[in-house]
Protein backbone atom coordinates (compact mmCIF):
# COMPACT_ATOMS: atom_id res chain seq x y z
CA UNK A 1 0.00 0.00 0.00
CA UNK A 2 1.43 3.33 -0.61
CA UNK A 3 1.67 6.24 1.35
CA UNK A 4 -1.02 8.14 0.27
CA UNK A 5 -3.35 5.36 0.65
CA UNK A 6 -2.01 4.98 3.96
CA UNK A 7 -2.41 8.27 4.69
CA UNK A 8 -6.12 8.24 3.39
CA UNK A 9 -7.02 4.74 5.32
CA UNK A 10 -5.79 6.31 8.50
CA UNK A 11 -7.82 9.65 8.05
CA UNK A 12 -11.11 7.19 7.31
CA UNK A 13 -10.40 5.52 10.85
CA UNK A 14 -9.98 8.89 12.56
CA UNK A 15 -13.17 10.40 11.17
CA UNK A 16 -15.54 6.92 12.14
CA UNK A 17 -13.59 7.07 15.86
CA UNK A 18 -13.42 10.93 16.70
CA UNK A 19 -11.05 11.59 19.51
CA UNK A 20 -11.23 14.65 22.09
CA UNK A 21 -9.72 18.29 20.48
CA UNK A 22 -7.12 19.91 21.86
CA UNK A 23 -6.85 23.17 22.70
CA UNK A 24 -3.49 25.12 23.69
CA UNK A 25 -4.33 27.47 26.82
CA UNK A 26 -0.30 28.26 27.55
CA UNK A 27 3.09 27.19 26.75
CA UNK A 28 3.32 23.33 26.66
CA UNK A 29 -0.19 22.95 28.37
CA UNK A 30 -3.30 21.28 26.97
CA UNK A 31 -6.53 20.75 27.86
CA UNK A 32 -9.24 18.68 26.70
CA UNK A 33 -12.34 19.34 24.62
CA UNK A 34 -15.49 17.08 24.35
CA UNK A 35 -15.98 16.27 20.88
CA UNK A 36 -18.72 17.89 20.39
CA UNK A 37 -16.69 21.18 20.81
CA UNK A 38 -18.32 22.06 24.45
CA UNK A 39 -14.90 22.35 26.65
CA UNK A 40 -14.70 19.61 29.85
CA UNK A 41 -14.90 21.22 33.14
CA UNK A 42 -11.09 20.96 33.53
CA UNK A 43 -10.87 22.70 30.56
CA UNK A 44 -12.86 25.46 31.31
CA UNK A 45 -11.41 26.20 34.57
CA UNK A 46 -8.19 25.71 32.65
CA UNK A 47 -9.05 28.57 30.49
CA UNK A 48 -10.99 30.83 32.85
CA UNK A 49 -7.98 31.06 35.70
CA UNK A 50 -5.38 31.47 32.47
CA UNK A 51 -8.12 34.48 31.03
CA UNK A 52 -8.57 36.01 34.27
CA UNK A 53 -4.42 35.46 35.51
CA UNK A 54 -3.81 39.08 34.06
CA UNK A 55 -5.97 40.90 36.73
CA UNK A 56 -3.73 42.16 39.30
CA UNK A 57 -4.09 40.78 42.84
CA UNK A 58 -4.00 43.18 45.99
CA UNK A 59 -2.16 42.59 48.73
CA UNK A 60 -4.45 41.66 51.46
CA UNK A 61 -5.51 38.63 48.77
CA UNK A 62 -2.10 37.52 48.66
CA UNK A 63 -1.49 37.83 52.55
CA UNK A 64 -5.56 36.14 53.00
CA UNK A 65 -4.41 33.08 50.59
CA UNK A 66 -0.96 31.73 51.56
CA UNK A 67 -1.04 28.63 53.04
CA UNK A 68 1.22 29.98 55.91
CA UNK A 69 1.96 33.39 57.85
CA UNK A 70 5.20 34.28 58.41
CA UNK A 71 5.47 36.37 61.64
CA UNK A 72 8.55 38.00 63.46
CA UNK A 73 10.70 35.13 61.31
CA UNK A 74 8.25 32.31 62.86
CA UNK A 75 5.78 30.20 60.87
CA UNK A 76 1.81 30.53 61.69
CA UNK A 77 -1.05 28.69 60.64
CA UNK A 78 -3.29 30.03 57.55
CA UNK A 79 -5.53 33.04 59.19
CA UNK A 80 -9.12 32.69 60.65
CA UNK A 81 -11.86 32.56 57.90
CA UNK A 82 -12.69 35.80 59.81
CA UNK A 83 -9.24 37.48 59.62
CA UNK A 84 -9.53 36.68 55.90
CA UNK A 85 -12.92 37.94 55.61
CA UNK A 86 -11.55 41.30 57.00
CA UNK A 87 -8.43 41.32 54.50
CA UNK A 88 -10.57 40.14 51.04
CA UNK A 89 -13.33 42.54 51.76
CA UNK A 90 -10.49 45.36 52.00
CA UNK A 91 -9.02 44.33 49.17
CA UNK A 92 -11.66 44.38 47.38
CA UNK A 93 -13.16 47.41 48.54
CA UNK A 94 -9.98 49.58 48.70
CA UNK A 95 -8.30 47.83 45.32
CA UNK A 96 -10.95 46.92 43.39
CA UNK A 97 -9.72 43.55 43.48
CA UNK A 98 -11.65 41.14 41.56
CA UNK A 99 -10.20 37.93 42.86
CA UNK A 100 -10.85 39.02 46.33
CA UNK A 101 -14.52 39.78 45.24
CA UNK A 102 -14.61 36.22 43.90
CA UNK A 103 -13.89 34.78 47.44
CA UNK A 104 -16.06 37.06 48.89
CA UNK A 105 -18.80 34.41 47.60
CA UNK A 106 -16.91 31.09 49.12
CA UNK A 107 -16.42 32.93 52.37
CA UNK A 108 -19.89 33.93 52.52
CA UNK A 109 -21.38 30.91 51.33
CA UNK A 110 -18.97 28.52 53.41
CA UNK A 111 -16.99 30.16 55.57
CA UNK A 112 -13.82 29.53 53.96
CA UNK A 113 -11.74 30.96 50.60
CA UNK A 114 -11.12 26.47 49.56
CA UNK A 115 -13.54 24.45 47.61
CA UNK A 116 -13.84 21.82 49.70
CA UNK A 117 -17.24 21.16 51.00
CA UNK A 118 -21.15 22.43 50.23
CA UNK A 119 -22.11 25.82 49.84
CA UNK A 120 -24.83 27.55 51.97
CA UNK A 121 -27.99 28.94 50.38
CA UNK A 122 -28.62 31.02 53.19
CA UNK A 123 -26.32 33.57 52.25
CA UNK A 124 -26.69 33.45 48.55
CA UNK A 125 -27.85 37.01 48.68
CA UNK A 126 -25.26 38.40 50.62
CA UNK A 127 -22.63 36.99 47.99
CA UNK A 128 -24.12 38.09 45.15
CA UNK A 129 -23.11 41.83 44.76
CA UNK A 130 -19.21 40.67 44.82
CA UNK A 131 -20.03 38.19 42.11
CA UNK A 132 -21.57 40.96 40.10
CA UNK A 133 -18.60 43.03 41.02
CA UNK A 134 -16.51 40.96 39.95
CA UNK A 135 -18.35 40.33 36.55
CA UNK A 136 -19.39 43.80 35.71
CA UNK A 137 -15.34 44.46 35.50
CA UNK A 138 -14.60 41.42 33.47
CA UNK A 139 -13.63 38.46 35.43
CA UNK A 140 -14.53 35.38 33.62
CA UNK A 141 -14.84 33.12 36.87
CA UNK A 142 -17.01 35.05 38.88
CA UNK A 143 -19.15 35.70 35.40
CA UNK A 144 -19.32 31.48 35.49
CA UNK A 145 -20.19 31.46 38.75
CA UNK A 146 -23.48 34.15 38.45
CA UNK A 147 -24.43 31.51 35.60
CA UNK A 148 -23.89 28.25 37.05
CA UNK A 149 -24.53 28.71 40.40
CA UNK A 150 -27.29 31.64 40.43
CA UNK A 151 -29.08 32.36 37.66
CA UNK A 152 -29.29 28.77 36.66
CA UNK A 153 -30.90 27.39 39.80
CA UNK A 154 -33.28 30.62 39.28
CA UNK A 155 -34.06 29.89 35.94
CA UNK A 156 -35.30 26.16 36.54
CA UNK A 157 -37.57 27.00 39.20
CA UNK A 158 -39.17 29.99 37.35
CA UNK A 159 -37.57 32.75 39.45
CA UNK A 160 -36.74 34.36 35.83
CA UNK A 161 -33.22 34.47 35.19
CA UNK A 162 -32.92 33.43 31.73
CA UNK A 163 -32.29 36.67 30.39
CA UNK A 164 -29.28 37.28 32.82
CA UNK A 165 -27.92 33.89 32.13
CA UNK A 166 -28.43 34.93 28.19
CA UNK A 167 -26.93 38.30 28.43
CA UNK A 168 -23.77 36.90 30.39
CA UNK A 169 -23.24 34.03 28.64
CA UNK A 170 -22.77 36.29 25.56
CA UNK A 171 -20.55 38.65 27.17
CA UNK A 172 -18.05 36.05 27.95
CA UNK A 173 -18.24 34.30 24.70
CA UNK A 174 -17.86 37.65 22.64
CA UNK A 175 -14.81 38.52 25.15
CA UNK A 176 -12.86 35.51 24.85
CA UNK A 177 -14.24 32.94 21.67
CA UNK A 178 -12.21 30.10 23.52
CA UNK A 179 -15.63 30.16 26.44
CA UNK A 180 -18.09 28.33 24.99
CA UNK A 181 -21.36 30.50 24.35
CA UNK A 182 -22.76 28.38 28.22
CA UNK A 183 -26.50 30.37 27.98
CA UNK A 184 -27.21 28.85 24.45
CA UNK A 185 -25.88 25.65 25.60
CA UNK A 186 -28.30 25.75 29.16
CA UNK A 187 -31.22 27.76 27.20
CA UNK A 188 -31.53 26.11 23.73
CA UNK A 189 -34.79 24.65 25.14
CA UNK A 190 -36.43 27.76 25.91
CA UNK A 191 -35.34 29.69 22.55
CA UNK A 192 -38.09 27.90 20.76
CA UNK A 193 -41.06 30.77 20.14
CA UNK A 194 -43.56 29.78 22.66
CA UNK A 195 -45.43 31.25 25.42
CA UNK A 196 -43.72 31.66 28.33
CA UNK A 197 -46.30 30.84 30.67
CA UNK A 198 -48.43 28.36 28.78
CA UNK A 199 -46.53 26.65 26.18
CA UNK A 200 -48.67 27.94 23.52
CA UNK A 201 -47.17 28.67 19.95
CA UNK A 202 -47.92 30.69 16.97
CA UNK A 203 -51.03 29.82 14.94
CA UNK A 204 -52.55 31.30 11.80
CA UNK A 205 -54.88 33.20 14.18
CA UNK A 206 -52.75 34.10 16.50
CA UNK A 207 -49.35 35.34 16.76
CA UNK A 208 -47.40 35.72 19.80
CA UNK A 209 -45.67 38.75 21.04
CA UNK A 210 -42.20 39.27 22.21
CA UNK A 211 -41.49 41.46 25.28
CA UNK A 212 -40.58 45.12 24.57
CA UNK A 213 -37.86 45.02 27.24
CA UNK A 214 -35.75 41.84 26.64
CA UNK A 215 -37.02 40.72 23.13
CA UNK A 216 -36.31 37.41 24.76
CA UNK A 217 -39.24 35.97 26.25
CA UNK A 218 -43.08 35.63 24.41
CA UNK A 219 -46.94 35.67 25.15
CA UNK A 220 -49.51 34.59 23.49
CA UNK A 221 -51.80 36.97 25.73
CA UNK A 222 -51.98 40.08 28.17
CA UNK A 223 -53.06 37.93 30.88
CA UNK A 224 -49.61 35.72 30.50
CA UNK A 225 -47.50 38.48 30.27
CA UNK A 226 -48.91 40.06 33.35
CA UNK A 227 -48.52 36.88 35.71
CA UNK A 228 -45.13 36.74 33.93
CA UNK A 229 -43.71 40.70 35.00
CA UNK A 230 -45.76 40.69 38.18
CA UNK A 231 -46.20 37.13 39.77
CA UNK A 232 -42.59 35.75 38.19
CA UNK A 233 -41.32 38.74 38.61
CA UNK A 234 -39.74 39.13 35.09
CA UNK A 235 -40.13 42.68 35.56
CA UNK A 236 -37.18 42.67 37.85
CA UNK A 237 -34.49 41.08 35.16
CA UNK A 238 -35.82 42.84 32.36
CA UNK A 239 -35.24 46.13 33.90
CA UNK A 240 -31.81 44.97 35.31
CA UNK A 241 -30.85 43.85 31.74
CA UNK A 242 -31.82 47.55 30.32
CA UNK A 243 -29.28 48.79 33.06
CA UNK A 244 -26.81 46.31 31.57
CA UNK A 245 -27.17 46.87 27.80
CA UNK A 246 -26.82 50.56 28.32
CA UNK A 247 -23.97 51.39 30.97
CA UNK A 248 -22.14 48.06 30.46
CA UNK A 249 -22.49 46.26 27.51
CA UNK A 250 -20.74 49.18 25.55
CA UNK A 251 -17.99 49.98 28.06
CA UNK A 252 -17.23 46.25 28.54
CA UNK A 253 -14.04 46.25 26.96
CA UNK A 254 -13.01 49.85 28.56
CA UNK A 255 -14.00 48.92 31.74
CA UNK A 256 -12.09 45.54 31.66
CA UNK A 257 -8.27 46.98 30.49
CA UNK A 258 -8.80 49.88 32.67
CA UNK A 259 -9.06 47.10 35.74
CA UNK A 260 -6.39 45.42 34.45
CA UNK A 261 -4.57 48.16 34.49
CA UNK A 262 -5.22 49.22 38.32
CA UNK A 263 -6.88 52.76 37.50
CA UNK A 264 -8.06 54.25 40.32
CA UNK A 265 -10.47 56.16 38.82
CA UNK A 266 -12.74 54.42 36.20
CA UNK A 267 -16.24 56.58 35.52
CA UNK A 268 -18.02 54.10 33.42
CA UNK A 269 -17.35 51.72 36.30
CA UNK A 270 -19.20 53.62 38.57
CA UNK A 271 -21.91 54.64 36.64
CA UNK A 272 -23.05 51.38 36.00
CA UNK A 273 -22.04 50.66 39.65
CA UNK A 274 -24.68 53.58 40.60
CA UNK A 275 -27.41 52.33 38.28
CA UNK A 276 -27.08 48.66 39.29
CA UNK A 277 -27.81 49.83 43.23
CA UNK A 278 -24.50 48.40 44.49
CA UNK A 279 -23.73 51.68 46.18
CA UNK A 280 -26.81 51.77 47.59
CA UNK A 281 -26.08 53.20 51.63
CA UNK A 282 -26.05 49.97 53.82
CA UNK A 283 -28.91 50.83 55.85
CA UNK A 284 -31.56 50.09 52.65
CA UNK A 285 -30.61 46.38 53.22
CA UNK A 286 -29.48 46.12 56.61
CA UNK A 287 -32.10 44.26 57.54
CA UNK A 288 -31.43 41.10 55.09
CA UNK A 289 -27.74 41.13 56.17
CA UNK A 290 -28.50 40.64 60.12
CA UNK A 291 -31.61 38.84 59.89
CA UNK A 292 -32.74 37.17 56.44
CA UNK A 293 -35.56 39.02 57.05
CA UNK A 294 -37.57 41.73 54.95
CA UNK A 295 -40.01 44.18 56.64
CA UNK A 296 -39.40 41.85 58.93
CA UNK A 297 -40.49 38.58 56.91
CA UNK A 298 -38.04 35.87 56.78
CA UNK A 299 -37.17 35.57 52.98
CA UNK A 300 -36.33 32.93 50.52
CA UNK A 301 -33.06 34.31 49.91
CA UNK A 302 -32.88 33.06 45.91
CA UNK A 303 -35.44 35.42 45.49
CA UNK A 304 -33.13 38.28 47.06
CA UNK A 305 -30.47 37.63 44.16
CA UNK A 306 -31.99 38.73 40.70
CA UNK A 307 -33.40 42.35 41.20
CA UNK A 308 -35.77 44.86 42.63
CA UNK A 309 -38.69 46.15 40.51
CA UNK A 310 -36.31 49.10 39.41
CA UNK A 311 -33.72 46.65 38.34
CA UNK A 312 -31.24 47.46 40.79
CA UNK A 313 -29.56 45.07 43.71
CA UNK A 314 -31.77 44.01 47.03
CA UNK A 315 -28.05 44.22 48.64
CA UNK A 316 -25.33 46.67 47.54
CA UNK A 317 -21.86 45.67 48.40
CA UNK A 318 -19.63 49.17 48.72
CA UNK A 319 -20.07 52.88 48.93
CA UNK A 320 -19.50 54.60 45.50
CA UNK A 321 -16.34 56.29 45.65
CA UNK A 322 -12.76 56.35 43.50
CA UNK A 323 -10.84 53.55 44.30
CA UNK A 324 -8.08 52.84 46.18
CA UNK A 325 -8.95 56.23 47.75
Amino acid sequence: MGRKQKLRQERKIKNKNPTSAVITTAPEATVEVASEGVPSEAAMTAIVVEVDSVFPKSDEYVQATVDTQIINGNEHYKLRPSEQYALIKQGATEHGCVHSMLLMDKLLRKGSTTTEGHYNPMYMHLAHPWLLEGAIRGNFRCIMTLIGEYYFDHAELNRNADVLIDYWGKIAHNANSRLPNLALNGLKDRLVRTCVICSKTDTNTSTLKQCIGCSFHCYCSETCQTTHWKDRKHRNECKQLRILNKYHKPYFNEIRDAVIRGDKEIPSLEKLRYKLGLTRPLEDYQELIDYNTHDGKLINPKDYVVAREDGTVWVGSFPSSPIGT
